[in-house]
């Protein structure tokens, strides 16, 4: 038997019902929530604050900010090796020990202070640790030959696309 008030009793419920799913699910899918922020994951930038071997320490930040010096390419398990194109981070970030491969987000006009394979340190220009000065970033583009003469060095990054052309300090 077909009772014709049941169809519009479920349409009168479960319509409420799907739009405050819908709602909630576009909602949750789309906010940027703070919890997100801060997070350890590929494509974050952290600033390291120690790079001694058994002792390193970052925090997450901006990417656009002078002091996040490197973009996280991997996360794992510490301890972790990485590509030799990236420095190898094996400490804490915030409460949490994990090891990182990470690529350089080096600032256009700072110096640091090369560590081998660790991260490099952000250093003053004029300590005597300071190894070397970003005199040119270049965003958009993975080319040396870019790099005027000023530069004695160079470094490239694939993902995002950046070249950092290097001097002494």
């Amino acid at each position: 038997m077909i009772f014709p008030g049941k169809r519009l009793l479920a349409r009168i419920v479960f319509a409420p019902v799907a739009t405050v799913a819908l709602v909630g699910a576009v909602v949750a899918c789309s906010s940027d929530s703070d919890s997100s922020a801060g997070a350890v994951t590929k494509g974050a930038c952290v600033e390291v604050t120690d790079n001694a071997a058994d002792a390193m320490k970052a925090s997450v930040g901006d990417c656009s900010a002078a002091t996040s010096n490197y973009r996280i390419v991997q996360v794992g398990t510490a301890p972790l090796t990485c590509a030799v194109s990236d420095a190898t981070f094996n400490g804490t970030v915030g409460d949490t020990k994990t090891g990182l491969c990470l690529a350089p987000n080096f600032a256009q006009g700072n110096c640091y202070a090369d560590a081998g394979t660790r991260p490099a340190e952000a250093v003053a220009c004029t300590a005597p640790e300071a190894t070397f000065k970003v005199v040119k970033r270049i965003d958009g583009v993975a080319d040396e030959l870019q790099c005027g003469t000023d530069a004695t060095q160079f470094r490239t990054v694939a993902d995002p696309k950046t070249t950092f052309c290097m001097a002494k300090p």
